[in-house]
């Protein structure tokens, strides 16, 4: 064995998982061959060209774990690279969790709606937000290289600023009249595939974000208490 050889990830594990789907199958038709628990070489001979010729079963299990083997085995997953728009992937951050499942709880055609007030809110300071954050993760990309992974950029204390900054600013907008209406119009509007969210939907963003600048602002405030004690 080379000495190279590196233990698997786990998503590798899950992917390793059609030699088990292989070898079930294997068993299962050399058992029912078998005469007195003996198979006769030529007889494994047979069933191992039948199998490598596939099989119903091997088709459908084959099936259903290729998808999932391409997104696991897929280079660069989680990688934070100068390509993405750090910005928009930090001002998601929050709410990323309701992106995911089937079905989402919010799904992730309707983002544009979110992006649309985010620009409403910031105006030109849109630009400085999005400059700032690209320079952080030049910045975290020089220090990691292509180790990086998005965790890491969102754990920078410097990104967290950020993340503060701007949702304290969004929040203050949405508080407004131009932002109560630019929020109404914007996240209830349909998206290009038909999608209509629903008030729930748009209410759980808005609530996501709220508890997450609580979050961030928890320790500056904790750190004013024991300086003022």
């Amino acid at each position: 064995m080379s000495k190279h050889r590196t233990a698997c990830s786990d998503s590798q594990k899950k992917c390793y998982a059609a030699a088990t789907i292989v070898s079930d199958v294997l068993e299962r038709l050399l058992r029912e061959t078998a005469r007195d628990g003996m198979v006769r070489v030529e007889e494994a001979v047979k069933i191992l060209k039948l199998v490598g010729r596939g099989t119903y079963e091997l088709d459908v299990a084959f099936e259903h774990q290729e998808k999932a083997c391409r997104q696991d085995m897929q280079p660069g997953r989680d990688k934070a690279s100068a390509r993405n728009n750090p910005f928009r992937r930090l001002m998601v951050r929050p709410f990323e969790t309701l992106l995911s499942g089937e079905p989402a709880p919010y799904p992730r055609p309707l983002l544009g709606n979110y992006f649309d007030v985010l620009e409403a809110a910031y105006g030109e300071k849109y630009g400085e937000y999005d400059r700032h954050s690209k320079a952080l993760l030049q910045s975290l990309l020089v220090a990691h290289g292509h180790n990086l992974n998005w965790d890491t950029f969102y754990a920078e204390p410097r990104v967290g600023q950020i993340m503060a900054h701007a949702l304290r600013r969004l929040l203050r907008f949405l508080e407004t009249p131009n932002g109560q209406r630019a929020w109404l119009t914007s996240m209830s509007r349909p998206a290009p595939t038909g999608l209509r969210p629903s008030a729930q939907q748009t209410d759980s963003i808005r609530e996501v974000l709220e508890h997450t600048l609580r979050g961030l602002d928890m320790p500056a405030a904790t750190l004013r208490t024991a300086a003022t004690a």
